[in-house]
Formats: structure tokens, sequence, C-alpha cells
């Protein structure tokens, strides 16, 4: 009998790390699916990824990760159309210069880059746990370390500060990935987090032309940043490693606010709080 398959899911990776990541694991092997926003630049980056690694086996889902219906109902579409999910990478990004609300009404930049991996993850898992010693992998930041706790009802406009948002993001993200790697661990699926480096991408994409010129004049190319994001959700010698932060290939302690336990589990109930997450939906 000819061996499965494996699946391989990754959000916002239409362009930048994300697209060369996509390339990278389809080249491993994988089946890849691509939960993108519906646009354009989606649809090009699907046939731009199947011509370079020429393969069939990618297709396009499209998803809105700020909506939270959106994010239910492509979960609801592969959970009937997929036998399993290998890997899981939690691409997707964002960073907001002005506040901004999701059509849940809560912080943009907040609902991207933590609310939606949350509510993806968990409600992916049925799929995780059919899978191949499954892999769930987070694109974090160095900047979690200058984030605090996200107040939910605090911030008005007039104060809303961009940089500030998207540390405290990162850090619920990687608070999350914390107490996400401890509730699975029975199940034998690591969650990882990982920083990839500085790269040319779309990520400050609000701020002037004449910035990101500059800024990617300096700063590795995407595929040099996926490298380790790759890495991370193939290679054998990591298969248990689980609840660990990467700097690009290097482990490194998860200090201050994220390692802390009980934080670590008062961000999932906060999550859980949002996205009006059930008991069995939970991971």
């Amino acid at each position: 009998m000819a061996e499965q398959a494996r699946t391989c899911v990754i959000t916002g990776c239409n362009t930048g790390i994300g697209k060369e990541t996509a390339i990278g694991m389809v080249k491993m092997g994988y089946d890849l699916v691509m939960l993108v926003r519906e646009s354009e630049k989606s649809d090009l980056a699907l046939e731009a990824i199947r011509r370079e690694t020429e393969a069939n086996t990618v297709r396009l889902c499209p998803v809105d990760l700020s909506c939270q219906e959106s994010i239910r109902a492509v979960a609801e579409s592969l959970s009937s159309e997929l036998a399993r999910i290998d890997v899981l990478i939690n691409n997707a990004g964002l960073l907001k210069r002005s506040r901004q609300l999701s059509a849940d009404g809560i912080e943009m930049t907040l609902a991207a880059n933590f609310v939606a991996p949350f509510l993806l993850t968990n409600l992916l898992l049925p799929l995780l746990k059919k899978g191949d010693s499954s892999r769930i992998v987070n694109l974090s930041s160095e900047l979690y370390k200058n984030g605090a706790f996200a107040q939910i009802e605090s911030a008005d406009e007039v104060k809303f500060n961009g940089n500030k948002a998207y540390a405290d993001s990162k850090l619920m993200l990687m608070l999350f990935t914390n107490e996400l790697a401890r509730r699975l661990r029975p199940d034998g699926i690591v969650a990882n987090a990982i920083h990839p480096g500085v790269a040319g991408t779309e990520s400050f994409r609000e701020y002037p032309k004449w910035f990101n010129f500059i800024l990617n004049r300096f700063i590795p190319k995407p595929r040099v940043a996926a490298e380790p994001v790759i890495r991370l959700a193939t290679d054998r010698s990591l298969s248990g490693t689980s609840g660990t932060y990467f700097y690009k290939k290097v482990p490194r302690e998860t200090t201050g606010l994220a390692g802390d336990v009980d934080l670590q589990k008062e961000a999932w109930s906060l999550a859980a709080e949002l996205t009006g997450l059930s008991v069995s939906e939970a991971g």
C-alpha cells in the first residue's frame, strides 16, 4: 500500500516568508493547503508555487483570519475534505499603525496575530491528531519581550501605539504556544514558536514606501528566513521538541512574562472567551 501523503497547512503564504516556506514544504514532499485572503495576489502565488515546485498537490482555501466566522467556515471545510494534517504553520501576521477593529470587535493586530491562530489551531486539532507526529509552528518575534498582557478594553484610538500592540500580540502568541504544547503533550503533537529573522516582507506595508525600500536593501530575502521555519516543521531531530522558542535555528529560553505558567493559562482563557470556543472544541 502506498504511503499516505503528508499534509501541511500554512496561513498567510501568498507572499514573503510564508510563500517561501510553502515552496520549501512542497519540495519536501508535503501536500499544501494555502489559507490566504481571496485576491489576485493569492491566485498568482498559487500559480507561482505550483510552477516552481512542479507539483499539483497545492490548493488554496480563501479565509479572512480577522473574522472568526470565516475561520470556522474554512476549518469546517478542511475537516470534511482532509484525512489529516501533519504540519500547521501559523505564519500570517500584521502590524497596524492605527487602531482598527476586526469584524468581531477585537483590535485588529491582536485578532490576527493571537486570536486567529488560537481559534484555527483548536478547530484543526482533530485533523492534527490523525497526523503522523504532527507539528504546530507559530511565527513569533523577538519583540514579544517588549509585550504586556493584552488589555482588551483599554486602548482607544488616540493612545493607540501600533508597535506596542504588535509586541503585545506576539507575547500573547508565545503564552498560547506554551500552554498549547503542555496540553498536547499526551497526544504526541508538538507546538513551538519561532522568530525566523527580519526579512524583506510585507509586514511593514503600512509604513512609507521609502522605509520599506531602505529596509529591504539591508535585510535578508524571505527565502533565507523561511529556512529555519521549514527545519522546525520537518527536521526529525526536533520531533520531540515542544514548547520551545527558536531564534532562527537556535533554541532560546523563553524569557519574561512568556514563561509565566499562570499567564499562559490566563491567555488561553481569554482567547477561549473571545472566540466562544466550547469545551469540546478546545485542545
